[in-house]
């Protein structure tokens, strides 16, 4: 047996995050991302049956084509729950700083570890800095893309966590609707939390 795939010559996001330039920085690419991986997400948790949680979300499984249109790859991790279950057990997998923390905590995944996953990649998408990027450490031990973005949208140092480009560029107005919304993704409670169809109405409202 042979698996066939098409070939996406845009490389993946992680690639993308930290090599683009010029163009490919600009609000409507990021956008545009964003909400190709939602809608990709909202497919899994809603229209499949059994559901599926990828485990995984991270922005070396996220490939781009040459129009930078976005597609997730390797399912390797995912679990399925069927339509009564709102999480299953599991041992915890995935990638150190995207694993959400009370899959870490209890081994329960449900849908919205996916979504605060997808929160960590909007924070690298914006600020082009990894997840466990070393400039934290000025910070102090322990520190990541999450505490740090909390850190300065607290503190209202807005343009110290967007890329130069990216903030210049604008529109800031919907830059910030997306941080918000990124910070929202990634929310302890579960219950603050929102489902990828919720992060996927929001988006599509940001301005393009």
């Amino acid at each position: 047996m042979f698996l066939i795939y098409n070939y996406l010559s845009g490389g993946n996001i992680n690639t993308f995050i930290h090599e683009r330039s010029g163009k490919n920085v600009e609000w409507p690419v990021i956008h545009k991302i964003a909400i190709d991986i939602a809608e990709a997400l909202a497919f899994l948790h809603y229209s499949c049956v059994p559901r599926i949680v990828h485990r995984d979300i991270k922005p070396s499984n996220i490939l781009l084509d040459k129009d930078f249109n976005a597609y997730l790859s390797d399912f390797g991790l995912a679990r399925l729950l069927e339509v009564f279950e709102t999480h299953v057990t599991a041992d915890v997998a995935g990638t150190f700083g995207y694993v959400a923390p009370e899959y870490a905590n209890t081994r329960r995944v449900s849908n919205k570890a996916d979504v605060y996953s997808f929160g960590i990649v909007l924070l690298e998408l914006m600020s082009r800095k990894q997840s466990l990027d070393p400039s934290f450490s000025e910070y102090g031990n322990g520190f990541n893309i999450f505490p740090w973005a909390k850190l300065l949208l607290m503190e209202e140092r807005f343009s110290e966590l967007f890329s130069p480009e990216l903030w210049d560029g604008g529109p800031r107005e919907s830059l910030l609707g997306m941080l918000r919304l990124a910070s929202t993704c990634t929310e302890e409670s579960l219950s603050v939390r929102p489902s990828i169809k919720q992060v996927l109405e929001k988006l599509k409202q940001l301005n393009s």
